[in-house]
């Protein structure tokens, strides 16, 4: 699906309401909902949430934007804004959503800032360039991104925005992406840590085969019993599938002894 904006009404804002109304109706944002907005910008689609949502907290890091928008929303009761960094900024201990334009420089840090989170959202709706898009779904092969993020969300790719629809057209294709926290995340919360520290070891050995990667911390028979166990062939780590990463890491921690462990917690 291509979202266009056929009304008429820097940073790459959006221009049209109608086009936010759009976006906000393909989620499931609802009127009890604590709702994040990473960079407000000038309140576009903050104008549309706190009508959708019970209560939204606007971040926004450019001081005059925030003023702008200070001035904007004066006297609303179910907006708050902050002043701030996001990668600084603390997420709600509570349950809550994402909806927003993020800066499409700083996305893959923005989404790690929170899956690293104490809560993780419900749900994200992002406005991201279509590489990062494709990049944190594995749409096109598996990524370091894709991988660390699907255990805990299932995501997809809804649709691609029309570029004419921001006021600085931007020179790459913008996507609507969903990100649906899991009910049921695939790896423990005591196993995050541990497990962020494995897939990223295994993405960044540079070796040939994803199992040369792990040479370090898993003997030579174990990696030829793990390789016939999961019939994993001479792979990079980009062509394992998402399904043989989650095995391969919870068969590692089954069979890795304490220094194995210590070696890879080391890199």
């Amino acid at each position: 699906m291509v979202y266009h904006q056929k009304e008429s009404l820097g940073q790459n804002f959006i221009k049209y309401r109608g086009l936010v109304s759009e976006l906000i109706a393909e989620s499931d944002i609802n009127k009890d909902d604590l709702v994040v907005e990473i960079g407000s910008g000038k309140g576009i689609i903050t104008q549309a949430l706190i009508k959708s949502a019970a209560n939204v907290m606007g971040i926004e890091k450019d001081s005059t934007l925030v003023t702008g928008l200070h001035k904007k929303f004066d006297g609303i009761k179910n907006l708050e804004i902050i002043e701030g960094d996001i990668l600084k900024t603390k997420l709600p201990d509570e349950e809550y959503k994402i909806f927003s334009n993020i800066p499409f420089s700083i996305t893959s840090e923005i989404l790690t800032h929170v899956l690293q989170s104490k809560v993780l959202p419900s749900s994200m709706y992002l406005i991201m360039q279509q590489e990062t898009a494709e990049k944190f779904s594995g749409a096109r092969c598996e990524t370091l991104s894709s991988i660390l993020t699907k255990p805990f969300f299932e995501i997809k790719i809804l649709g691609e925005i029309d570029r004419t629809n921001f006021t600085l057209k931007p020179q790459v294709h913008i996507m609507f992406t969903s990100f649906v926290r899991r009910k049921q995340p695939f790896i423990k919360e005591e196993d995050k840590k541990i497990f962020r520290q494995f897939v990223t070891y295994g993405f960044s050995q540079w070796k040939e085969t994803v199992m040369d990667s792990y040479k370090k911390v898993l003997t030579f028979d174990q990696i030829k019993n793990v390789k016939k166990m999961l019939k994993i062939g001479d792979v990079k780590p980009s062509e394992l599938s998402f399904d043989k990463w989650l095995l391969l890491f919870k068969t590692w921690k089954r069979i890795a002894n304490a220094k194995q462990i210590a070696t890879l917690r080391s890199q």
